[in-house]
């Protein structure tokens, strides 16, 4: 029997049956497996643990307000991934979930997947990321805490996976949280300063190009598992045997799932363009056609004083629907002569 994790890496030929590319990606980032590799690399409080015992740390999630069957499959499993309020309105998140760090200390954690969104989506990224740590914090109150016990706050954790980052991002990860800065004086943070201040924190994992160097570790695993144009075959092989990640059967067709929606939208495109392009080139290739049809008959005409030539010349372009004004411009004739010829010979 396959792993939840195989699965999850045959879907109906039906274009309208068929799952979106999103929802696919999410489902796959759903693994606790997946998110322990992940929370190991990037997430300070889980470098010196190993993945299983991670995997025991993680709490429940929800996937876009729609609960998974921890019953059925080792993902997460929900708390509802939104929040609201009457001022601000509601949030609907990615990935939401809760863990318990190694020190036993319980932080809140949401991964937001950019699978095709562009990277400079009009404003910065990381504005927006620390904008849902804000709301995270502020979704706890009457929740994790009440009145004033602000020493109950849960630290959070904004995680962005972006598929298509600009050049300068490619391969790379970046880690923004607050840091205390002395203007004045001298003072030494003390562990106590620190989990004070230190509760929201923004993950930034680029994904670029898989023959650099660059492209490596928990950036190579994501890229393996989110970027389309890897088969699924290689996709669940690069998972296997350079991540130890069994591959069960709910992973297996999620992963078999998105690779064929990338494939029929990457087709769709194909078609459209083709069609497209097609058109396009008819159309051209008319306009240059009767253009150059207009050049050689002109001057063919010109040069054996053949005027029949340009009478059928001009009843040919007439037919086709050209004006009398461009006609008489193209042959060099009058308005008044070009009508006369098309009412002799139409």
């Amino acid at each position: 029997m396959q792993t939840y994790e195989a699965d999850a890496i045959d879907i109906s030929n039906s274009f309208e049956n068929t799952p979106d590319l999103d929802s696919c990606c999410k489902r796959i980032m759903s693994s606790k497996l997946i998110i322990a590799k992940l929370l190991q690399a990037v997430v300070p409080e889980y470098a010196d643990s190993k993945v299983n015992e991670i995997v025991k740390l993680l709490g429940n999630v929800d996937i876009d307000g729609e609960f998974v069957d921890a019953d059925t499959a080792p993902v997460i499993k929900s708390e509802a991934n939104e929040d609201s309020s009457i001022m601000e309105g509601k949030r609907i998140y990615d990935i939401k979930f809760t863990a318990l760090t190694p020190q036993n200390r319980k932080i809140a954690l949401i991964i937001n997947l950019e699978i095709q969104n562009n990277f400079n989506a009009g404003y910065a990224l990381i504005r927006r990321a620390e904008y849902y740590c804000a709301r995270l914090i502020s979704a706890q109150y009457n929740t994790v805490f009440t009145g004033s016990d602000f020493d109950k706050i849960e630290k959070v954790y904004s995680i962005w996976i972006c598929t298509s980052p600009d050049e300068a991002h490619k391969n790379t990860i970046s880690l923004y949280k607050m840091n205390r800065y002395g203007l004045a004086g001298t003072y030494t943070d003390t562990p106590k300063d620190i989990l004070d201040y230190d509760l929201m924190n923004v993950i930034m994992i680029c994904l670029g190009d898989s023959h650099t160097m660059e492209c490596r570790g928990i950036i190579r695993m994501l890229h393996s598992l989110l970027v389309a144009e890897i088969p699924a075959a290689e996709k669940k092989r690069i998972i296997h045997d350079e991540y130890d990640i069994p591959i069960t059967k709910e992973f297996d067709k999620e992963v078999d799932d998105m690779c064929n929606i990338s494939s029929l939208y990457l087709n769709r495109g194909i078609d459209i363009g083709i069609t497209k392009g097609i058109d396009i080139g008819i159309n051209k290739g008319i306009d240059i056609g009767i253009n150059k049809g207009i050049d050689i008959g002109i001057n063919k005409g010109k040069a054996e004083g053949a005027f029949e030539v340009t009478v059928k010349m001009i009843i040919k372009l007439f037919k086709k629907g050209m004006s009398v004004a461009d006609i008489a411009d193209a042959v060099e004739l009058s308005v008044s002569e070009t009508e006369k010829i098309i009412k002799e010979n139409t």
